[in-house]
This record gives structure tokens, C-alpha cells and sequence, in this order.
């Protein structure tokens, strides 16, 4: 793992519009591995972000999930400038994108438009306890360098302490929209923050729906369970539904874009 964002698939440079980008956050583990799996997305370019802490044991997120979202906004940022982007993820992934919406949230020239959750488990309120995070299943190939154990194993150690001690982001429903009055007095609706669509893939378990039941707008199901989702025999199942959802949130966006005279417009990454 040397950079970072890594690009996992090339944009088709004849489609056009070109298809948003997609950013793909680590699981628990540290790693992109599993989505360079992956089967074409529709002509789209899409990265991977890995724990930069990986191979550092020394380093640690010390103000947990929200001081690793920063960090990776900025990834984002250095990588997609301007335009919309998708992000997502699995697992832990899930959770960071909705920490880097908010991040993101802010910025005048790059906009999230859809944020995808793969398999992704709802962190319990702050107060209510130990949050239910899936117990870890490691299979390692003959390959598998010890040192890359090791490192596996302590990302989900500092993965589950930063889950634990997480608080989910929260949008001032007040400043999401408001009425506002212009220099020549005319009345005029102000949209403000507000968090992106979410489109939950999940591995058959129950949906909880008590952080904000406006967040969620489909939640469809795949192929295993937790710990194979990315195995041979569910993998060109999971690439068709992850392309037909990046398709989904490129029609949303569009429709977004278009009733929103000045919003961003999509544009070719920088790398």
C-alpha cells in the first residue's frame, strides 16, 4: 500500500457525462483489498482509501472516527477537487463515508451525492452501552506475511474502540432549510447542510432505523453474510448491484443538479 487514495478502476474517458466517482473506504481491517475484487462499475472511476496507520502501530486516530474522517476528507479532496462523488465502504468503511459527508458537507466545490453502505452495522446511540460489531472472521491465505497479520488484527482492535466511542454526526435540521430575505427584499428559500442519501446493501439482517429515518432512501439486499460478501461466489452479484446503485445515485444527482442552478459540476479527478 503506497498511495492513497489508490485507483482500483480507470473512468472511460467517452462517457459522457461521465459517470461520478466513487471513493471506497476501508473496512475494519485496514485495507482495500476486497473491492480491487470487484467487477466493472459502469465506466467510473473509483479509488480506495486505506488506513495510512496500517504498518504503524506507533500511530494511532487518538480523537477516533471523526479525526480519521478529516484526514480522509482531505484525501478526497486532493484527489476530486471539484464536481460531485460517491462515497462508501464496508463494514467500517460504511461509517467513516457518513463522518466524511459531514466533513465535506461545507465545501462550496465538491459535493457528496450518495453515500453506499455495505453491510454496514448501526453503532448504538452514545450512552446506550457497548455498540454490536461483528466479531472478526480471518481467513489468511498461505501467502500472508505476519507482519500484515499483525497490522490486520490491531486496525480492528482500534476499529472497535473507535465505534465504541463514537457519536453519530449530526445536521442542523434548523439551518437545512430556511427562509431568508434578499437586498431588494425579496423573499428567497435557503437550502443549508443536509446529509446525503444513503443506500444501505445488506447481508439479510435487520435495518435499525433510529438515527434518522429520512437517511436511508433503499435498502437492498445481497448474497452471504457478513465475511463473504467479497468471496468468488457472490462477487458478480455484488459488482451488478454496486454498479446498478452508482447508477441509481448518478440519476438522483442529476436531478438534484438540475434544480439547483449553481451547484457543482462534475469533474475529472486529479491524481
Amino acid at each position: 500500500m503506497t498511495s492513497n487514495p489508490d485507483y482500483i478502476q480507470y473512468a472511460k474517458p467517452a462517457l459522457q457525462p461521465p459517470p461520478t466517482p466513487l471513493v471506497l473506504l476501508h473496512d475494519g481491517g485496514g485495507t482495500t483489498f476486497s473491492y480491487h475484487l470487484l467487477g466493472p462499475l459502469g465506466g467510473r472511476a473509483v479509488y480506495g482509501i486505506h488506513n495510512p496507520h496500517f504498518y504503524h502501530a506507533e500511530q494511532v486516530w487518538t480523537d477516533g472516527l471523526p479525526e480519521m474522517a478529516w484526514h480522509y476528507a482531505q484525501l478526497v479532496k486532493k484527489t476530486i477537487p471539484k464536481g460531485d462523488v460517491i462515497l462508501g465502504g464496508w463494514s467500517l468503511g460504511g461509517c467513516t463515508s457518513l463522518e466524511v459527508a459531514k466533513v465535506l458537507a461545507r465545501d462550496d466545490k465538491l459535493r457528496v451525492v450518495g453515500i453506499i453502505m455495505i453491510d454496514s452495522v448501526y453503532p448504538r446511540v452514545h450512552g446506550e452501552g457497548v455498540p454490536k460489531v461483528a466479531e472478526r472472521m480471518m481467513n489468511w491465505s498461505a501467502s500472508t506475511r505476519q507482519e500484515t497479520k499483525d497490522a490486520v488484527l490491531r486496525c480492528f482492535d482500534e476499529a472497535y474502540r473507535m465505534v465504541r466511542e463514537w457519536k453519530l454526526p449530526v445536521w442542523d435540521e434548523a439551518q437545512a432549510r430556511r427562509e431568508e430575505v434578499t437586498a431588494d427584499g425579496k423573499p428567497v428559500t435557503v437550502v443549508g447542510l443536509q446529509p446525503p442519501p444513503v443506500w444501505l446493501l445488506r447481508a439479510r439482517e435487520t435495518v435499525p432505523v433510529r438515527y434518522r429515518e429520512d437517511l436511508i432512501v433503499e435498502v437492498i439486499d445481497i448474497p452471504g453474510h457478513h465475511f463473504n460478501i467479497f468471496d468468488d461466489a457472490h462477487l458478480d452479484s455484488m459488482s451488478a448491484i454496486l454498479r446498478r446503485v452508482c447508477q441509481e445515485v448518478d440519476s438522483r444527482a442529476a436531478a438534484t443538479r438540475h434544480s439547483q442552478p449553481g451547484s457543482p459540476v462534475q469533474a475529472e479527478p486529479t491524481w
